[in-house]
């Protein structure tokens, strides 16, 4: 087994343990969902957070060049990974066994929780992104970064405001970057 594989399988578990995660969570809603009160916002983060987990995943590619591993990026690997399983705990709730769910109320409950760790996972991102220096093709760090940073004004956000319309615009803005993220990493997958 390669360094990157030895790397990339402790990653892969995290990854699959947050979208298992967030799917179970998603699972028990729709069975409960007559006494669910739908939120477009919390689906809407969500999909974002599935989204993450996908791209940062798909990102672990650009890493396969990368020879030398030492302990202190693997860490910062570990714990941005982390950082996405906690988004997509953070967005999952539990639903109980008997009672309604007002899903609205827990997403503005959540909301700052969920724009914090979605901050403290880019910040982390920023690091982990210096492991693109040990790769031949070290611009990957300013092209992962530059994305990383966009990423921040709309999770920023998100943080900020209470307001109705700033959580959408946040949301979706967010939404149509990771998309482009995923789009722009699976075209280099080649």
């Amino acid at each position: 087994m390669s360094p990157f594989e030895h790397v990339t399988a402790l990653l892969s578990f995290v990854y699959a343990l947050a979208l298992t995660h967030l799917l179970a969570r998603i699972a028990e809603l729709v069975v409960a969902r007559e006494r669910v009160r739908f939120s477009g916002l919390l689906a809407l983060g969500m999909v974002n957070a599935i989204l993450m987990v996908f791209v940062n995943w798909l990102s672990l590619w650009d890493l396969r060049s990368v020879t030398s591993w030492d302990i202190a990026s693997i860490a910062i690997q570990f714990l941005f990974a982390i950082s996405v399983y906690v988004i997509c705990a953070l967005v999952g709730p539990k639903a109980p066994e008997e009672g309604a769910i007002d899903l609205e109320d827990f997403f503005w409950h959540q909301r700052p929780y969920f724009y914090g760790a979605l901050i403290i996972s880019l910040l982390l991102a920023l690091l982990a992104n210096l492991d693109f220096l040990k790769t031949p093709n070290a611009v990957l760090l300013i092209k992962e970064n530059l994305g990383t940073i966009a990423l921040l004004i709309p999770s920023s956000l998100g943080l900020i405001s209470r307001n109705r319309t700033a959580q959408w615009a946040a949301g979706v803005c967010f939404l149509f970057m990771i998309i482009g993220f995923a789009i722009l990493f699976s075209s280099n997958l080649g």
